[in-house]
């Protein structure tokens, strides 16, 4: 019953996109509730999206028409364990370069940043989940080639830790350290150490072909801020800015 427009602006994706949602979840989201008064699929799926796109239970409640706080955050557990059993038929890191990030950068298989996803203080090891900034969060990586698909994420690693360490621990460096093409890389800032899978740029570059070489990973870099701004600008609850700040759960 949502118009183009509120679909938009309630859920962040056209109502195109909001019913291949509930074809895809169908299956998990009516077998968890069979009783004649569970709500409909879609309701589920545009009440969670709600709350992504707000970042704010009490808002997302007051949109979804007659759905009480126990019952959205019922639909928003269903909805993120649905999605979450079907991301690795997405989100596949790929073994090959497929397309360059730029024609500087031939044999790119991704591009690697952080992005601080906000949180409530949790009551164990709570230094740990602070960052540099001076709040709490996770420390997120992103990999995404060069239209700005997202290849791989980690999202497990408390806000104090580095992007450096964060590389360091996941699966992706140990997949890169052993099976890694021959002249194959990741592209990442200088958060980052240069590794022989990973080009990163040259510290007090002086101009010449460094200063070149600089400018031209910078530019190769542009898909990856675009697509954690977009992400940030589409799900609310990922930005701290949103309506209720950080989200309230515990990591």
């Amino acid at each position: 019953d949502l118009s183009e427009e509120q679909a938009l602006r309630r859920c962040r994706l056209d109502k195109a996109a909001i019913a291949a949602l509930c074809r895809e979840l169908r299956a998990d989201l009516e077998s968890l509730t069979g009783r004649s008064h569970a709500l409909p699929v879609a309701v589920k799926v545009t009440s969670a999206l709600t709350f992504l796109a707000s970042g704010s239970f009490q808002t997302a409640s007051r949109l979804a028409t007659g759905i009480s706080q126990s019952a959205m955050s019922n639909c928003l557990a269903q909805f993120l364990e649905a999605l979450q059993r079907r991301a690795p038929r997405y989100i596949a890191f790929p073994r090959a370069a497929a397309s360059a990030a730029s024609s500087a950068f031939p044999g790119v298989l991704g591009l690697v940043g952080g992005m601080h996803v906000a949180l409530r203080a949790p009551s164990r090891d709570e230094p740990a989940f602070r960052n540099a900034a001076n709040y709490h969060s996770i420390n997120m990586q992103v990999v995404c080639d060069a239209a700005g698909a997202i290849t791989n994420v980690v999202a497990k690693f408390p806000g104090s830790c580095p992007n450096a360490a964060v590389l360091e621990n996941s699966a992706l460096a140990r997949l890169l350290d052993g099976e890694r093409p021959r002249g194959a890389w990741l592209l990442g800032d200088q958060s980052y150490p240069l590794k022989p899978w990973l080009l990163t740029p040259i510290a007090g570059a002086r101009g010449g072909p460094e200063g070149r070489y600089n400018a031209l990973h910078r530019q190769a870099l542009a898909p990856l801020r675009r697509t954690l701004a977009l992400l940030r600008l589409r799900f609310r609850c990922l930005d701290r800015g949103g309506e209720g700040g950080g989200l309230q759960y515990a990591p």
